[in-house]
């Protein structure tokens, strides 16, 4: 008998597991018996259900979450094997919620199970179910049979990576990879996973050139969709922009369903100043899967860019909906539908879309940030330049007691308010320490150049970046040069000098901490200089937390606190 599926509440109350006979599963039992469940389901019998399908097959622990709140505290409290996850969960977060956060917060590993669930069919729910890639999906009614299929295949997937996961949570990238080397040497069952897994890490890490040997090495046998989505990845992050659009084209004429392969056209052609047609490909997208919340951002951006508010009203709209239960919720995207209300004449809608980002972020200093700058270019849109004037006045004093807190994206926002009020110094100052603070990110550093075409600030975007960014790597490269020279004290001087002009800096920060601790070692610890390396790192930890330069640093910093 299958699982009874698509059930309205009144079916609910009727529905009975009664006459159910549970037969037992021939699992190879050493696999399935040691992992630790979690079923997330409103609907009680459903819970009740699967719970004694998987107690018949061996499994001894399994915890049960009734709404995506309580999935979430339950990863929070302890790592499980496999998670089956109803989308449908009642008020509050989805399952869709529930898997962006676990992969945003790392709650699940590499070696975690995560099984989606629904009763519905429609394109748009299976596309919002599978959008943030599950490692299955199952729609009701399913028989026992296929689950217990389902299930041995991505146990065997997922088989021996539990270490590697320990190894890549720690960001120590080298370990992770050597393991994986080894267990691919065995040819075992699971060869195409851990080979994936090897070319995402070294993706992560930075090491582009292994990371497209290997998917290369994998097309040369069977074209796969993943290798070539991740040969594309690496031709963006190297700079080969022709050959990733080209790469995404291609991905999507075969499928036209592969949603990640949107997102990175998108992005490509818009690094090679093609932003309508970028915009068009995200629309494609978004017609497609119309929940995914970072998509409707990037889209609302865009259009943004471009000039095309309708379409970045309705994206933002969107994004600002489906934010409301997501870890993604932010007050940029309330800020961004506002000003797009603006734009398109209804500034008193757009004050009113502030006025409940600051009910839902209150107290929060970034969200009073974005409501000044914003309420600044509403006013001004609305005619009233005094009261925006006054607006951006106490956007400026907190963006100056904010300090390294501001992230990249609230700079430029700063600087778009400041452009289209027609403070132009002001908005090529905000953009300068843009990039001042972020000279080796390359994402940003072209939403730089796309905001100078944009506010049309009279002169050559990508002139402005390169020569800003050239100075900040003319002076690291000096530090760095004196550090090797052991001229320790002085690149101490260097750096610090540098961190105190662009704090935001994570480059320039983890330099300096570096080459404190290195001095610490010619010299002696000293106490307050620990405090200072101390500082650095926690400050570049909020900017990258996955950073694996980071990871490097703090492991010196550790073993002078030993040696101290």
């Amino acid at each position: 008998m299958p699982i009874t599926g698509g059930m309205t509440p009144r079916k609910r109350k009727r529905f009975s597991n009664s006459g159910l006979r549970m037969t037992s599963f021939n699992f190879t039992r050493h696999e399935i018996e040691s992992k630790i469940f979690l079923v997330v389901d409103d609907f009680g019998d459903m819970r009740g259900m699967l719970r004694s399908m998987l107690s018949s097959i061996g499994v001894g622990e399994i915890d049960t979450a009734i709404n995506g709140r309580e999935a979430i505290e339950a990863l929070e409290r302890k790592r499980y094997d496999v998670i089956l996850c109803d989308y449908n969960l009642g008020p509050g977060k989805n399952g869709q919620n529930v898997l962006e956060e676990a992969r945003h917060r790392q709650l699940i590993g590499l070696d975690a199970v995560f099984v989606m669930i629904t009763a519905e069919n429609t394109r748009e729910m299976v596309m919002g179910a599978v959008e943030y890639e599950p490692d299955s999906y199952l729609t009701k009614p399913f028989s026992k049979d296929l689950l217990k299929s389902r299930l041995e295949k991505l146990v065997i997937k997922r088989q021996d990576l539990h270490e590697v996961e320990t190894a890549v949570s720690a960001q120590e990238f080298e370990s992770a990879l050597r393991m994986l080397d080894e267990k691919i040497a065995a040819k075992p069952k699971n060869l195409a996973e851990l080979t994936k897994q090897k070319a995402e890490i070294l993706y992560r890490a930075g090491e582009y050139e292994q990371a497209g040997d290997v998917y290369e090495g994998v097309l040369a046998v069977r074209e796969m969709p993943w290798a070539r989505l991740g040969l594309g990845k690496v031709f963006y992050a190297t700079d080969r922009m022709q050959e990733a659009a080209a790469v995404f084209d291609g991905l999507l004429q075969e499928n036209e369903r592969l949603t990640a392969a949107y997102d990175w056209l998108a992005r490509s052609l818009q690094a090679l100043d093609r932003g309508r047609e970028a915009q068009d490909v995200l629309l494609r997208a978004v017609a497609l899967s119309p929940k995914a919340i970072l998509r409707q951002k990037a889209l609302g951006e865009l259009a943004m860019q471009n000039g095309d508010n309708k379409v970045a009203e309705e994206a933002f709209t969107q994004a600002v909906k489906l934010g409301r239960n997501s870890v993604y919720k932010a007050p940029g995207l309330y800020t961004n539908l506002a000003r797009a209300k603006s734009r398109c004449g209804d500034g008193a809608a757009g004050l009113k879309i502030i006025e409940n980002m600051e009910k839902e972020f209150k107290g929060a200093d970034a969200s009073q940030l974005h409501a000044a700058t914003a309420r600044g270019v509403i006013h001004q849109n609305m005619g009233d330049p005094a009261e925006a004037g006054v607006w951006m006045w106490q956007a400026a004093e907190l963006y100056e007691s904010m300090g390294p807190q501001v992230t990249a994206d609230l700079t430029l926002e700063m600087a778009r308010s400041y452009g289209e009020l027609g403070e132009l110094d002001n908005a090529q100052a905000m953009l300068r320490q843009a990039v001042k603070n972020n000279h080796a990110d390359q994402e940003l550093l072209r939403k730089v150049e796309g905001l100078v075409g944009e506010l049309d600030l009279g002169m050559d975007a990508k002139n402005f970046v390169s020569d800003i960014r050239r100075e900040i790597v003319k002076l690291n490269n000096r530090g760095v040069a004196m550090a090797k020279a052991g001229q320790l004290h002085e690149a101490v001087a260097l750096f610090s000098e540098a961190v105190a002009a662009m704090p935001g800096n994570k480059v320039v920060n983890l330099n300096a901490a570096r080459v404190m601790i290195m001095d610490m070692h010619e010299r002696g610890v000293e106490r307050g200089r620990l405090g200072q390396v101390r500082e650095l790192l926690e400050r570049v930890r909020k900017l990258d937390p996955e950073g694996p330069a980071l990871r490097r640093v703090q492991t010196m910093y550790q073993e002078l606190v030993k040696r101290a």
